[in-house]
C-alpha cells in the first residue's frame, strides 16, 4: 500500500519539480507507530458524528518524532468510513464494508484526489504536503501509509537523513512508464502469438488429415494382404489336394501292373505284349515319382509362402500398434479445448490485483519470445512432416499395387492348378479303365491290346499334368516373389510412417508448450481486464452514491459546499471536466455546507427575502466516499528538530 501511494506522491512531485519520495523500514515503522497509538488511545479523528472528532493527535506525534529523531507531517483521510443523516438532521457513522486490495487502493486514490483538487477550505495544506511545497517540505522525504481501527488513511511523512536512518535501505519503486511500455509489449507479443498459433492449428490440422489419409492406406494394404494370405492358403490346398490325387494315380498304376502281372501268367503266348506294357508300368512309375518330388518342392515353397505371410502379419500388427498410438495422441489434442478452459478458470481464481498481473506479465514477456521461437521451428518441423508423409503415401500406393497383382497372379496359378486337377482326375480315370480292359485281357488278346493302348494314352496324359504341375508350382513361386516385393514395400512405407509419426510426435510437444506459454499470458491478460473492469464498476458505484447539487445560476455544488469549476450536468448526472461520471444530482441538499453554498449562490441571482429555507430541503438523503478530513488539521503536524 505505502508503495502505491508513494508512486501517486511521486507522480505529483515530479510535475512539480519537488524531490520524490521513498519508502523504507523506518517509515513504515514510523507510520505504524503512529496508527498504533491512534488505535491504542482510542482517538477517533472525525468522530461519531462528525462534529465531535479530536482532529490530530499531536501528543502522539510529537512524542514519535523525538523516539526516532525526526519531523513529519501527517494528512488524515476518511476514506474507508462515511456518514449519512437521520430523520433528526444529525450525521452518524455508516458501518464499513468488507474490504479487498483493490477497494483500499481505489479509496487511497480518491482521498489523495481529494486533498490535491479539492482542498481550498483547508488552505491548500494538505495538497503542499504532498507536494512538499514551502512550509511543507522536509527535504527528503520518506513515506509510510496505514489505516487506523476506524478505517481512517494516514499518510506520514517524515525527514529522512542518515544520522535517523530514515534513508536507509529504500524500497524501489516501480516505474509506471516502464510497467505501461511493458504492457503495450506484450499485448503486441499477444497479437503475434495468436497469429503464430492460428498458423500452427492449421498446419496441425493438415498434418492431422495427412494421418488419417495414411491410416486408411493402410488399413487397405491390411486388407490386400490378407486377402493375399487367403490366396495363399487356397494354393496350398490345392497343392495338397493334387499331391493325394497323384497318390491315388499311382496305386491305380501299381494295380495295373499287377493286372499285367496276372495275363502274364496266363497268357504265355502274350508274354512279349505283357512284357512290353510292364515296361510301360515301369516308366509310368518313374515319371510318378519325379512328380512326386516336384510335389514336394511345391509343397515346401508353399511352406515358405506361409512363413512369409505369417511375417507379414506381424508386421502388420505392429502397424496397428503404432497407429493406435496415433489415435491416442490425436485423443488427447482433441482435450486441449478443455484443459484450455480448465486451465483459465484456474487463473480467474488464481489472480487478486492488477499489480500482480502486471508483475506476471514481464516473466510471460519471455516465455512468449521463446514461444514465438518454438512455434516457428514446429511449422519447419510440420512442413517437412507433410513431405514425409507424402513420401510414405506414394510408397503405400506401390505397395499396393504390387499386392493387386500377386493376387491377380495367384488367382490365375490357382486356376491352372485346377485345370490340372481336372487333368489328373482324368488320367486316374483313364488308369482305372486301363485296370478294366487288363482284366479283359484275360479272356481275349485283343482285349489285352486295347488296354495297353488305353494305357500308353494313360501315361501320355499322366506326363502331360506332371508338365501341367510344373507350371503351376513356376506361376506360384513367380506369384511368391511378387508377393515377397510387394511385402517389402509395405515394410518401407511402414518405416516411412514410423518416421512421420516421430516427427509429429516431436512437433506436438512443441505445441504443447507454446501453448502452455500461451495460456499463461491469456492469465496475466485476463488479471489485467478484470482489474479495469472491477475499477470501473466501483467508480460506477460511487459516482451513484456520491451527492451533488445545482444552484439557480447553474453552478455545481458537492457535499463539502465547494462550486466544482467545469463540472456539469446531464438529466440527473454529474460529470467532471473531463467529462467523466463523477456523481449524481440529487433533489435537495445532503449537508450543510451544501446548503450554505447553495444559499449563497442564489442570493446572488434571487432577492434577499429573508426566510429561512425548509429543514425538510436541506437534509439530504444519503452522504458517502468522503475522501478527506472536512476542515479537520488541514496542515498536520510538522515539528522541527
Amino acid at each position: 500500500m505505502s508503495l502505491f501511494v508513494a508512486d501517486l506522491i511521486n507522480q505529483i512531485r515530479q510535475q512539480f519539480g519537488t524531490q520524490k519520495t521513498i519508502i523504507t523500514p523506518k517509515s513504515l515503522e514510523y507510520a505504524n507507530k503512529i496508527v498504533a497509538g491512534y488505535n491504542e488511545e482510542n482517538w477517533d479523528a472525525f468522530g461519531e458524528h462528525m462534529t465531535d472528532g479530536k482532529s490530530h493527535d499531536d501528543n502522539l506525534i510529537d512524542k514519535v518524532d523525538n523516539n526516532m529523531h525526526t519531523s513529519g507531517l501527517e494528512n488524515l483521510g476518511g476514506s474507508l468510513q462515511a456518514w449519512t443523516w437521520d430523520d433528526d438532521g444529525n450525521l452518524y457513522k455508516l458501518p464499513i464494508e468488507k474490504q479487498t486490495m483493490d477497494s483500499m487502493k481505489n479509496s487511497i486514490y480518491e482521498t489523495i484526489l481529494a486533498m490535491m483538487f479539492d482542498d481550498a477550505y483547508s488552505g491548500w495544506g494538505h495538497a503542499q504536503t504532498f507536494i512538499g511545497y514551502g512550509v511543507y517540505n522536509l527535504g527528503k522525504t520518506s513515506v509510510g501509509v496505514d489505516f487506523d481501527k476506524f478505517g481512517y488513511s494516514h499518510f506520514e511523512l517524515a525527514s529522512a537523513y542518515n544520522q535517523n536512518g530514515f534513508d536507509s535501505n529504500p524500497y524501489t519503486l516501480p516505474s509506471t512508464s516502464e510497467l505501461t511500455s511493458q504492457l503495450n509489449q506484450a499485448k503486441s507479443d499477444l497479437e503475434k502469438s495468436k497469429a503464430n498459433l492460428a498458423q500452427t492449428n492449421n498446419d496441425l490440422s493438415e498434418t492431422q488429415n495427412v494421418l488419417v489419409n495414411a491410416k486408411q492406406a493402410l488399413n487397405t494394404a491390411q486388407t490386400d494382404l490378407a486377402n493375399k494370405r487367403t490366396v495363399l492358403n487356397n494354393a496350398k490346398k490345392f497343392v495338397a489336394d493334387a499331391q493325394n490325387k497323384l497318390a491315388s494315380d499311382k496305386q491305380v498304376q501299381q494295380q495295373a501292373q499287377i493286372n499285367l502281372q496276372a495275363v502274364t501268367a496266363d497268357l504265355a503266348t502274350k508274354q512279349e505284349n505283357v512284357e512290353k506294357a510292364q515296361q510301360a508300368v515301369q516308366v509310368a512309375e518313374n515319371n510318378q515319382r519325379v512328380a512326386q518330388d516336384e510335389v514336394t518342392v511345391a509343397t515346401n515353397n508353399v511352406n515358405q509362402a506361409q512363413q512369409a505371410v505369417q511375417t507379414a502379419q506381424d508386421n502388420l500388427n505392429q502397424t496397428q500398434n503404432d497407429l493406435n498410438k496415433l489415435n491416442q495422441q490425436l485423443a488427447e489434442l482433441q482435450q486441449a479445448p478443455e484443459l484450455l478452459v480448465q486451465a483459465k478458470q484456474q487463473l480467474a481464481d488464481a489472480q487478486s490485483n492488477l499489480q500482480t498481473a502486471n508483475d506476471n506479465l514481464v516473466a510471460k514477456k519471455n516465455e512468449l519470445n521463446k514461444a514465438t521461437a518454438d512455434l516457428a521451428d514446429l511449422k519447419t518441423q510440420l512442413a517437412t512432416n507433410q513431405e514425409n508423409l507424402t513420401k510414405a503415401l506414394a510408397n503405400l500406393a506401390q505397395a499396393k499395387s504390387g499386392l493387386d497383382q500377386a493376387n491377380k497372379d495367384l488367382a490365375s496359378s490357382k486356376e491352372k492348378l485346377v485345370s490340372k486337377q481336372t487333368s489328373l482326375a482324368s488320367a486316374k480315370s483313364a488308369l482305372a479303365e486301363a485296370q478294366a480292359k487288363l482284366t479283359e485281357l484275360q479272356q481275349a488278346p485283343q482285349t489285352l491290346a486295347k488296354a495297353k493302348e488305353t494305357l500308353d494314352q494313360a501315361n501320355k496324359n499322366l506326363e502331360i499334368a506332371k508338365e501341367n504341375v510344373e507350371k503351376a508350382q513356376q506361376a506360384y513361386d513367380e506369384a511368391k516373389s511378387n508377393n515377397d516385393v510387394a511385402q517389402k514395400d509395405l515394410e518401407d512405407a511402414k518405416n516411412s510412417l514410423a518416421q512421420v509419426q516421430e516427427k509429429q510426435s516431436q512437433a506436438q510437444s512443441a505445441y504443447d508448450k507454446a501453448m502452455k506459454a500461451y495460456n499463461d499470458y491469456l492469465k496475466a491478460q485476463q488479471a489485467v481486464k478484470d482489474a479495469e473492469e472491477k475499477a470501473k464498476a466501483q467508480a460506477q458505484a460511487k459516482a451513484e452514491h456520491t451527492y451533488f447539487a445545482q444552484t439557480a445560476n447553474g453552478k455545481v455544488v458537492d457535499e463539502k459546499g465547494h462550486i466544482m469549476v467545469g463540472y456539469s450536468v446531464k438529466g440527473n448526472q454529474v460529470f467532471d471536466v473531463q467529462s467523466k461520471l463523477v456523481g449524481t444530482l440529487a433533489q435537495t441538499s445532503t449537508t450543510r455546507r451544501m446548503v450554505n453554498t447553495v444559499k449563497q449562490e442564489n442570493a446572488k441571482t434571487l432577492p434577499q427575502t429573508g426566510d429561512k429555507q425548509n429543514n425538510n430541503t436541506t437534509v439530504g438523503a444519503i452522504l458517502v466516499g468522503l475522501s478527506s478530513l472536512l476542515g479537520l488539521g488541514a496542515l498536520g503536524k510538522r515539528k522541527e528538530d
